[in-house]
């Protein structure tokens, strides 16, 4: 089977979409399938050598939206060329016959974006720059022709929560979505050089083996509330009873971090709250982790949460991320309805730093089989039986 992984940009440093699209690539080729990466740039050394192709297509133009119509006609011409078994794009793209969106609709997540901000004038500002930003308007048209109405692409959910997007923002009929649960690369977290590592930087935060690490990976702190992840953890600090460990929480992130440094500095948090920048060793953090927390105002299915779940260990997150659906709260973690809730989240901190409590968690996390259920071979494989479904009611033939 040929098939043609569609993103406008890829480069696996960057994380998140990119990664997640590498890792797929990856599986899908070992599964037995000849996968192109086709991208208006394509960067980084870790695609040399890979069990699949990468192709780079025309994007550009004097505008953003003028790009991102270039961009369309040059994959129409590329797809039209190579005639591809199946065309997956995490863009809309006509020329589509699976749409996975890595991000959910549009609309939701500028929904959800709008409803991070606390300060009104900060709100009011953003949505102003919203309607300048013609490239972004020109992405939700084209999602907006693409999903609604019983013609076109099938869209391949992440989650329920982003199956539940599309119906609610474009009525999208029924028998044009499908939800394949997102997944990562477990053999990379759970590798025994990532376990080895794990124990040793394990000895730079935990050197007493007395205090629980938590372990937050994001981008945008503030669409990933991290703000309110520190002001549940300050209330956590104030308050220790039997049992419960002290606690450092390790940010993740290239983001620059003054203001939440100088935020829990404030609150009385210095050493509890690390920030360590990028990193390339993400699965070492993991394995040396307690747990995972991203109070996310928004993930379609967020990485980090499927990482921890790949190497055992008890996620916080939010009801906003589709990544919840393969836990049960209480049991592999906590769920917490609303990011606001600062007394649920810092009750879910200061319950995991409970060793007997995480332990638990963890046990029931490899017991009942998450890591195999988050796994990129799973998502593969399912990814493939529909795409086998999308030949047969289009006629096509596979040439696989």
């Amino acid at each position: 089977m040929k098939i043609a992984l569609v993103l406008e940009r890829f480069e696996v440093s960057r994380g998140g979409a990119e990664r997640s699209t590498y890792e797929l690539a990856r599986a899908l080729a070992g599964l037995g399938a000849e996968v192109t990466i086709v991208a208006r740039t394509v960067g980084g050394k870790a695609v040399t050598g890979e069990n699949f192709r990468t192709a780079a297509v025309d994007g550009s133009g004097w505008t953003r939206s003028g790009s991102w119509r270039q961009f369309q006609r040059a994959v129409e011409m590329h797809v039209g060329e190579e005639k591809y078994d199946i065309v997956h794009s995490m863009v809309p793209l006509d020329s589509a016959d699976v749409y996975q969106p890595r991000g959910g609709s549009q609309p939701h997540g500028q929904r959800r974006h709008y409803a991070s901000y606390r300060s009104g004038w900060r709100l009011a500002w953003k949505e102003r720059l919203a309607v300048l930003n013609r490239g972004r308007q020109a992405r939700q048209r084209s999602e907006q022709t693409l999903c609604t109405g019983t013609e076109g692409p099938v869209i391949a959910a992440l989650s329920v929560y982003v199956a539940e997007q599309f119906r609610q923002d474009y009525d999208t009929t029924e028998s044009r979505i499908r939800i394949i649960r997102n997944g990562v690369a477990v053999d990379r977290i759970s590798s025994p050089a990532a376990r080895a590592e794990g124990e040793k930087l394990r000895q730079l935060y935990d050197r007493e083996g007395d205090r629980a690490v938590f372990l937050f990976a994001a981008e945008n702190f503030r669409l990933k509330g991290l703000d309110w992840l520190i002001r549940s953890a300050a209330r956590v600090g104030k308050q220790r009873w039997e049992g419960q460990r002290d606690f450092v929480i390790l940010v993740v992130s290239g983001q620059m971090y003054q203001n939440y440094w100088r935020q829990a500095d404030r609150l009385g948090l210095n050493g509890r709250v690390l920030f360590l920048g990028p990193t390339e060793h993400m699965p070492a953090l993991v394995q040396m982790c307690d747990a995972v927390v991203l109070p996310t105002y928004n993930d379609a299915s967020s990485r980090v949460v499927l990482e921890g779940l790949a190497a055992g260990k008890p996620a916080i997150t939010t009801r906003y991320n589709g990544a919840a659906e393969f836990m049960r709260h209480g049991e592999h973690g906590f769920i917490i309805e609303q990011v606001e809730d600062e007394a649920a989240l810092a009750g879910a901190l200061a319950d995991l730093c409970d060793r007997r409590r995480q332990e638990q968690m963890s046990r029931a996390i490899m017991a009942e089989g998450l890591p195999e259920a988050v796994s990129m071979e799973r998502h593969a494989r399912e990814l493939l039986a529909l795409y086998s479904e999308c030949i047969s009611d289009s006629g096509k033939t596979d040439s696989g």
